[in-house]
Order: structure tokens, then sequence, then C-alpha cells
């Protein structure tokens, strides 16, 4: 009876919350650019029990995720949690129970929606979009793929030319050591053959 009328509540805000003014709704390809995260996933939970800085209402609702398109998701770790402000037009109600195709953006680890994006119902979202998302999936792992072998190179290339001048180095010490000695030995020699110069002119 409880989740009846918090669900009864959230349809009476989702209906005061379309004074949001949304122009048009933006194109899949931009909607993708600007999401942090897109997934389908069904609302299992909300929680009420939660206050803004000004004492608004905050609703926080539990999504796991069926399918992941954006966003890395890992093993066990399957759930997100989306807020939804009272006193924010443009916040995305969700209704307990329903599957949605979610585009969700990443503010200071917090994630919400908007009615502004294609957020919806996934019964609403026809296959061409489900499609082009799809594809702009496959596109940005190709893209991070390609940045993968990029930073490869670009280390490989580093830790080669680490490893070239640190040989550069030693071999520029090894050269100057050399050289000292070099210097060492003639300098000897000429000590040497001075002393034998004197010595024989002595003799004489």
């Amino acid at each position: 009876m409880k989740q009846f009328f918090l669900i009864l509540l959230l349809s009476l805000m989702a209906s005061s919350a379309y004074c949001c003014d949304c122009s048009e709704k933006p194109s899949i390809r931009k909607n993708w650019e600007s999401a942090n995260q897109v997934f389908i996933g069904n609302v299992i939970k909300v929680d009420s029990l939660l206050y803004g800085g000004y004492g608004e209402k905050v609703y926080s609702f539990t999504i796991k995720i069926k399918k992941s398109f954006k966003g890395d998701i890992y093993s066990g770790r399957d759930y997100r949690t989306i807020l939804y402000v009272d006193t924010a037009a443009c916040d995305f109600p969700f209704a307990i129970g329903g599957e949605y195709l979610i585009y969700a953006k990443q503010d200071n680890f917090v994630l919400h929606c908007s009615l502004c994006s294609r957020t919806d119902l996934l019964n609403n979202v026809s296959k061409e979009e489900l499609n082009a998302i799809a594809d702009l999936q496959k596109e940005d792992f190709k893209n991070r793929k390609q940045i993968r072998i990029i930073k490869f190179q670009n280390n490989t290339e580093y830790q080669i030319d680490l490893v070239k001048n640190s040989f550069e180095e030693s071999l520029k010490r090894k050269n100057l050591i050399i050289n000292i000695l070099s210097g060492i030995v003639v300098t000897l020699l000429l000590i040497i053959l001075v002393f034998l110069i004197k010595r024989n002119k002595r003799i004489n």
C-alpha cells in the first residue's frame, strides 16, 4: 500500500515536471555523447527517506542493469542509483518495476536523468534507436581500442627512449672516465720524462 501511494506521488510529480522546457529531444548521437552511461535496466526499488540541503525531497531509484551500452560494468556491480529531486522540474521520474532505456549523466559520482534526454520506457524505444546505440557502442569500443594501442605504442617508444638515453648517458660517463684516466696517464708520463731528463743532466 505504501509503494502504491509512493508511485502515485511520483506520477503526480511527473505530470507537474513536464513544465520543464525541452524544445526537442536531442539526436541519438548527441544524447550518447553527452551521457556518461547508457544502459537498459529495471527499476527495482525507490528510497524516499532522503532530503537535500534545503529540505527538498530526494528519491533514490535502484536500477538493475540488464544490458550496458556505455560505461564499464564490473561483475557483481550491475546496480545503479539514480537520484530524483522533487524541486528539479527536469529530473526524470521512474516507476518501480519499469524497464527503461537510460541515458544517465554523472555529477560528483551521482547519476541523474533528464526529461529532456532520450531516457524512456523500453517499450517506447524504437528498434532503430536500439540499433543506432549498438552501432555507437561498436564505434566507441573501436575508438577506445585504438586509443589503447596508441597509448601502448607511445609507452613503448617512451621505454625505448629511456633505455636509449640511459645507454647514451652510460656511454658518456664511460668516455669521461677514459678521458680522465688518459689525462692522468699522460701527466704521469710527462712527470717521469721530466724527472729522467733532470737526472741525466745531473749525471752528465
